[in-house]
């Protein structure tokens, strides 16, 4: 009988542990590497339901200054104007405190927004009280060129295609 008790006082404790890990995010810190890199992010729990009072973080670094992050969900479901998706930009590694969001994304709405800079933070801030029902957000993040380096990649890339179709009828 006291093995069984014991037993029973382990699986509980592992399936308690496991209903409250649902609940936690890391801080975490994503290296881009190159242009088309990218990663999948969600709330907690997604596709269940998110709890109340998180503040999640992901710090995401573009591989250099002329690249920016981008962030983009078709498929976001939190409370409106209860809970929200802040980006932060930073133009070096910073820490969130005293910063200012650069934008915010709450409700079911579509949410896509490019970094100014080469860092982004990106945070999952719910409040602490009430019920939800929400499932959260799953997102794409990735490396997007500004456009000063796309326009000269896009003309190298027609000066070949120029210089190419000139050297057939030659």
């Amino acid at each position: 009988m006291y093995d069984f008790l014991v037993f029973l006082w382990i699986f509980c404790s592992f399936c308690v542990q496991n209903a409250f890990s649902a609940c936690e995010c890391l801080d975490r810190i994503v290296l881009l590497h190159n242009f088309g890199d990218f990663r999948l992010i969600s709330s907690p729990n997604y596709p269940e339901a998110y709890c109340t009072g998180m503040d999640c973080h992901w710090h995401f670094v573009a591989p250099n200054g002329a690249q920016k992050v981008h962030f983009s969900t078709d498929n976001l479901d939190i409370r409106k104007n209860l809970d929200q998706i802040l980006f932060y930009d930073f133009k070096t590694s910073q820490l969130l405190e005293n910063s200012t969001e650069s934008f915010r994304c709450t409700g079911d709405d579509l949410c896509y927004y490019t970094s100014k800079f080469q860092y982004l933070t990106i945070r999952f801030k719910t409040q602490k009280d009430g019920e939800i029902d929400n499932f959260g957000f799953q997102a794409v993040v990735t490396v997007r060129e500004t456009s000063n380096s796309a326009a000269s990649t896009n003309f190298f890339f027609n000066f070949l295609y120029f210089a190419n179709f000139m050297y057939l009828f030659i």
